[in-house]
């Protein structure tokens, strides 16, 4: 291979591809040099080009009837207002919810003949998309009633500790003989969190059954989980999201047993920093660990804009947050197990994923997914069956609702998540493959940036969406003369 072959990979491989630099190379090795002068003449000897939408798929839309009209409704006004599919305030709902069913201490026992097998209900959640794309809000308005709820804990807290310091006082004051036990301190009850340390979460869930994790951002949760005096923080979430028991080794302050702790997750991260997340957890280093599977993840994909969106009408919000006090307020089943009709949609569904895991073909990141599959699936009917008033059975229309959810709406959104971690923004490559299809025959790199081709205007963006068209068989690359031939039969494919 020439200098010069290794020059491009290295410079042109976005840093964000399902190869490095150099895997590109040894994968180049042995192949040998063509001369594309000669061969671009002919165009019999160009390969087919793939269709640009196979690289990513369209989105499913949400379907109507999976969430109570509390939570149905105002998920579609949200998205109508924020011109994204109702599927990414929905979900996000159905974290929040989680967190308050989990402080609940609801339990989700899927299998009767095996009475061993139990799930806690968190849900991790992770909103995916760039600045502007409306993760924000949606989080907002999904965390709204909790974060009342955390208001009125906070002033009961405070009352508490009002009346503790009063006692104390007292205590302090009487004679030795007459003060009886000393006054403890209260234990403050919290619901919601957001920048906290592993230490600290420890403290809270000693003294509460679960907790909401709301960031608006997660970069910087995840990122803090990579540093090694940070790491006991990602084996703490990560036992926390199974609700198993964890000791906290606090310095100076002793040590902390939990034996349930639970922590659902509901936050918002830009394409970049996901990359990041889904390399590492496709990778075989120390990140595959199951983190990356642990999430679901929800691609934002803009709806075409509109000149006045509507406004979400107000009793709406009221009847989300209602049904969410009710949950918190009200009875709730403390253990869930499927009807026997709903049990045989499980044993079915179970069985179709124990036979996607066993085929050989499916990469295995991928089976590490389906591994935890039932587990999400027992959460999420779980979840349905109560706020679907319910009594302790998941009825077969829950189960059904779950399973569809997962299957058909969930699941593209996490093979779309982990290509758009694997390969980043696409869209650059479709923009320059409509320029391409008018008729361009030779270009240099620099040319795409230089001319700003499909708005590309930065060489990185160039190289990422020439790095996809060559992936795709759009383009091949000449290191003799450091030019891209386009490939004649890209005027048989259909759009692009």
């Amino acid at each position: 291979m020439t200098d010069s072959t290794k020059q491009h990979y290295i410079n042109g491989t976005p840093a964000n591809g399902t190869m490095t630099p150099e895997e590109a190379l040894e994968a180049l090795r042995n192949a040998p040099e063509v001369n594309l002068e000669v061969e671009a003449e002919s165009q019999d000897t160009w390969p087919v080009p793939q269709d640009l939408a196979t690289l990513e798929a369209p989105l499913p839309p949400w379907k109507r009837g999976i969430l109570p009209p509390a939570l149905e409704d105002l998920a579609e006004a949200l998205g109508g207002q924020l011109l994204v599919e109702p599927t990414a305030p929905a979900v996000a709902m159905l974290a929040a919810v989680s967190a308050v069913l989990a402080y609940r201490k609801v339990v989700v026992a899927p299998e009767p003949d095996n009475p061993g097998w139990e799930e806690v209900p968190v849900l991790w959640v992770a909103l995916i998309g760039p600045p502007g794309s409306g993760k924000t809000p949606l989080i907002r308005e999904a965390t709204r009633p909790l974060w009342a709820i955390e208001q009125d804990l906070a002033e009961g807290n405070r009352r508490d500790w009002e009346d503790y310091e009063v006692n104390l006082e007292r205590w302090q004051g009487a004679k030795r003989g007459e003060r009886g036990e000393k006054p403890k301190p209260p234990t403050p009850r919290r619901l919601v969190v957001s920048d906290i340390t592993p230490e600290k979460l420890g403290v809270i869930l000693e003294a509460n059954p679960a907790v909401l994790v709301h960031v608006d951002e997660l970069k910087g949760l995840l990122q803090s989980w990579r540093r090694e005096d940070r790491a006991a923080g990602r084996a703490f979430f990560m036992s926390a999201y199974h609700g198993a028991q964890h000791v906290v080794d606090r310095v100076m302050r002793g040590t902390i047993y939990l034996p349930r702790p639970q922590v659902a997750i509901l936050g918002g991260i830009q394409p970049g920093p996901w990359h990041q997340v889904v390399r590492g957890g496709l990778s075989r280093g120390e990140d595959a660990d199951g983190l990356l599977q642990r999430f679901t993840p929800i691609v934002l994909d803009p709806l075409p804009p509109v000149r006045e969106p509507p406004p979400v009408p107000k009793d709406l919000l009221w009847g989300y947050e209602g049904a969410v006090i009710q949950l918190w307020e009200g009875e709730v089943p403390q253990r869930v197990r499927p009807s026997p009709e709903a049990y045989q949609l499980w044993r079915e569904w179970r069985f179709e994923t124990l036979q996607e895991q066993r085929n050989p073909e499916v990469p295995e990141a991928w089976r590490g997914y389906l591994s935890k599959r039932m587990g999400l699936t027992a959460r999420i009917a779980g979840i349905l069956s109560v706020l679907w008033g319910e009594t302790g059975v998941i009825s077969e229309g829950s189960m059904a609702r779950a399973i569809h959810l997962v299957r058909g709406i969930l699941e593209p959104h996490a093979r779309r998540a982990w290509r758009v971690g694997q390969v980043g923004d696409i869209s650059p490559a479709l923009r320059l493959a409509k320029k391409l299809k008018e008729g361009v025959e030779r270009f240099t790199r620099r040319e795409v940036y230089r001319n700003e081709w499909g708005g590309i205007s930065t060489t990185e963006e160039a190289g990422q969406a020439l790095w996809l068209l060559e992936k795709a068989g759009w383009v091949l690359y000449d290191p003799a003369t450091k030019t891209y031939w386009v490939n004649p039969r890209i005027r048989e494919v259909r759009g692009g």
